[in-house]
């Protein structure tokens, strides 16, 4: 006997590497797209889905926050309205996600998996729910850029009229 472990009749079998490609797990689409439109303002989605610069929507999220309570600015001021750009961003990409054909995806992000990602009632739902909320944080917005141009326009103050 060689060693101590096995017999010499026994075949000794070659220790499994593990290499990056195989140790990559499957990523579901709607769980991408699900993580855009929860979580997309600060980039959950990009880091699921192992992307490089996923970090770039945190750190406008977090300078937008920090901003606002480093400076103690109200609504109408820059830092509190830059949250609209990650915010949108990742409404944009869930309905992207969600609608993106299965085998493109699966192409991209789990190329050397045997499952496979299929669309189905949850991806269109998904896609109508960003939808939505986009029309209406946009309209919000919209508003509420439209108010801060007219305050300081002075057009909504009472002595005008």
């Amino acid at each position: 006997m060689a060693d101590n472990t096995s017999p010499d009749w026994m075949p000794r079998m070659p220790h499994p590497t593990l290499s990056l490609e195989q140790t990559k797990p499957f990523r579901h689409q709607l769980t991408a797209a699900c993580l855009s439109l929860l979580l997309g303002a600060i980039g959950a989605h990009g880091w699921y889905l192992g992307r490089r610069y996923w970090y770039i929507p945190l750190m406008v999220t977090a300078l937008a926050i920090g901003g606002t309570v480093a400076w103690k600015q109200g609504l109408d001021d820059v830092f509190p309205n830059m949250l609209i750009l990650p915010v949108s961003a990742g409404i944009i990409e869930a309905v992207v996600l969600a609608l993106r054909n299965p085998k493109k995806f699966d192409a991209l992000y789990n190329p050397q998996s045997e499952r496979h990602n299929q669309h189905g009632w949850p991806s269109v739902l998904t896609a109508v729910i960003a939808s939505v909320a986009f029309v209406n944080i946009s309209l919000y917005w919209l508003v509420h850029i439209i108010m801060a141009v007219y305050r300081y326009l002075g057009w909504l103050d009472l002595s005008v009229y």
